[in-house]
């Protein structure tokens, strides 16, 4: 069996037969009866989505149950064939289902071949220290330090389940891309007034609720039950809280308001301050840029789509 297949490999109508890191898995209804595993594999050179159907003769409860034994984290042999459905090549089982009763055994040394991850973590966290040391107030930036270093694994984490820098390293890549645009537009209007100490910690710190969400599973990442339970605004909020008696009043209640807000129209509480906006704006331009972006990589030259899969917005790839 083949174990250096990679996903750039993949294309329509070829057999797959090779080991994948299991991202997720979901048990979905068929349009008429019966039941399917959807799955998002991955190794080093990307991600790719399977439909696990098994054969007809395994029933509705014998698919759920293959999907409730099926562990996120660890590499599993994946045999089946490729088929573009709805302009996405994907994988398909049938009788390969056999070979997902257990995950793979694979060696340490392995494990980097089946992590995807578009960005040079060691590079980012360099970059979101630097910015951060160019914050002059002194307590502000001891606190912004201690929160990215208390939150553990900040960058190392994901972003997201599906949607945005939903990838190792994908919250601190998000970060950055947030502080630096929203640096950006201070830096681009100096009548605005921006106090940039407190912008720059806002920005670095408005997910930092991320963190808190994910844990370590096997050799990726998986969410833990706040992540859709609490959220990661409330988890970011009540993290701060911890770094109150640093700063003064104003500070810290600014700061708050920044990270409490940063979802603008969609979260509870609506940017009231300069800074606070800034980092709405630059929250919402890195995530639909990340998420456009993404949508319009599977896409042939001149192929468009009124959907895209992580934008939900209209695309198309000139």
């Amino acid at each position: 069996m083949p174990k250096t297949q990679t996903i750039t490999e993949i294309s329509d109508g070829c057999e797959v037969d090779s080991l994948f890191l299991l991202e997720s898995i979901d048990i979905r209804k068929k349009k008429q009866d019966g039941k399917y595993l959807f799955a998002t594999l991955a190794n080093r050179t990307g991600r790719i989505s399977c439909k696990i159907w098994g054969l007809p003769a395994h029933s509705a409860d014998e698919i759920e149950a293959v999907g409730k034994n099926l562990q996120p984290g660890e590499v599993y042999r994946i045999r089946g064939f490729a088929k573009v459905f709805n302009g996405e090549c994907e994988i398909n089982i049938n009788e390969g289902i056999a070979d997902l009763a257990a995950p793979a055994a694979i060696q340490a040394s392995e494990k980097g071949e089946f992590i995807y991850s578009p960005v040079d973590i060691r590079e980012t966290a360099i970059a979101i220290q630097n910015l951060a040391g160019t914050i002059r107030n002194g307590q502000l930036k001891m606190v912004v330090s201690l929160a990215l270093m208390d939150a553990g694994g900040f960058y190392e984490k994901p972003a997201a389940k599906k949607r945005h820098h939903n990838y190792r390293g994908g919250l601190a890549e998000h970060t950055l891309e947030t502080a630096t645009i929203a640096v950006a537009m201070a830096d681009a209007k100096k009548s605005f007034g921006i106090d940039r100490d407190i912008l720059i910690a806002g920005a670095l710190l408005h997910d930092i609720g991320k963190a808190l969400c994910f844990e370590e599973k096997g050799i990726g990442y998986a969410a833990r039950p706040e992540y859709d339970l609490i959220g990661h605004i409330p988890l970011g909020i009540t993290f701060l809280t911890r770094f109150k008696d640093y700063l003064d009043d104003a500070t810290y209640l600014h700061l708050l308001h920044i990270v409490q807000s940063h979802h603008g129209d969609y979260g509870d509480v609506e940017p009231r301050t300069p800074e606070a906006w800034a980092v709405h704006l630059a929250d919402l331009a890195s995530a639909t840029l990340r998420e456009v972006a993404d949508d319009v990589a599977g896409l042939a030259p001149g192929e468009g789509k009124w959907k895209g899969e992580k934008s939900g917005k209209a695309v198309y790839r000139i």
